[in-house]
């Protein structure tokens, strides 16, 4: 197994304070390797803080150690953690942070930017893999919280293992995850599959919201202010909304377009398995990113420019792969 950055374990093994944080609108990922790096490092005697966005989405918050989230108890710090963020501006933080000596940087992005004093930035699927990889390096056992919050965050993050991403080493720790007692049938369901009757309909508007466009490869889903306020205004569904696009027969590129202030967009991008354009790239461009075949950014412009954007370079790809 590759070792995470031993100067990351090393720094983390001789100090003692340490504040955990992740992305904005965190999803499993950010909030399963949070939660297991933190009871983790709890079990060696290190003291450890969160500070999360609030409130967590309502699937995502049986677990127990949420009760300790933003009951921050430092004035300052040995380190920030930060886990599943590619970029400091992407970061859910204080308006005003503790003093701390270090940042460390754990991400699965392509994307990252590598902001942190001490990196470890590696192309897997989910950022709950290398924190899983952290805690064996460190020696530290699992507890079953801690399992559970693993599988919900490497769950999230392949789609229920139905994504690309997923490999050999996924399994092996899946492996491993599974010899804890088994509540990975009830975590799959609140996680994937149980919604309120007001956001099934919201995903019901959303179809009702798709067309396709370019040859009918691209599908292009839009969610105004309205629309999702008529639903609850729940609009942390994204998984399941950005999805709707590439499970259409023949469409290669998914975008979801939900717009969460007027004329201000949160804009989610999927690639289909087969399509070998890489999301990213668009997203990149607008201070977003992801990886290869999921990715996201904020837009605030008009909306057939985007079209076109998009349009356009995904045709180069193809175009190209076709000469």
């Amino acid at each position: 197994m590759k070792l995470i950055n031993e100067k990351i374990t090393d720094y983390i093994q001789n100090n003692q304070t340490f504040l955990l944080m992740t992305h904005q609108k965190p999803d499993g990922d950010a909030i399963g390797s949070v939660i297991a790096l933190g009871r983790g490092l709890k079990q060696i005697g290190k003291q450890i803080d969160y500070f999360m966005q609030d409130p967590i989405e309502q699937n995502l918050s049986f677990f127990d150690e949420i009760k300790y989230f933003n009951k921050t108890e430092n004035q300052s710090y040995d380190a920030v953690i930060v886990v599943d963020c590619s970029t400091w501006t992407h970061i859910c933080k204080p308006a005003k942070l503790p003093e701390y000596k270090a940042v460390i940087n754990i991400d699965h992005h392509i994307t990252n930017e590598g902001y942190g004093d001490l990196n470890h930035v590696e192309n897997v699927a989910a950022a709950s893999e290398l924190i899983y990889r952290l805690l064996k390096q460190m020696n530290i056992p699992l507890d079953e919280e801690m399992a559970d919050a693993l599988y919900t965050g490497i769950s999230t993050d392949t789609g229920s293992f139905q994504f690309s991403n997923v490999t050999s080493a996924t399994h092996q720790i899946l492996a491993e995850l599974y010899q804890y007692p088994y509540r990975y049938a009830d975590i799959a369901r609140r996680v994937h599959h149980e919604k309120s009757l007001m956001q099934m309909k919201m995903c019901g508007a959303a179809i009702e919201n798709t067309t396709l466009i370019n040859d009918a490869t691209i599908a292009w889903t839009v969610l105004d202010y309205k629309t999702i306020h008529q639903y609850g205004g729940d609009i942390n569904i994204s998984d399941d909304i950005a999805n709707i696009g590439i499970n259409i027969k023949g469409v290669s590129i998914g975008v979801t377009l939900k717009e969460v202030e007027k004329d201000i967009y949160r804009v989610s991008l999927r690639a289909s398995s087969e399509c070998d354009f890489d999301v990213s790239s668009i997203a990149k461009c607008h201070d977003g990113g992801g990886h290869n075949k999921a990715s996201g950014f904020t837009f605030q412009s008009n909306l057939e420019a985007l079209k076109q954007e998009i349009t356009s370079k995904f045709n180069e790809i193809k175009d190209g792969r076709n000469q």
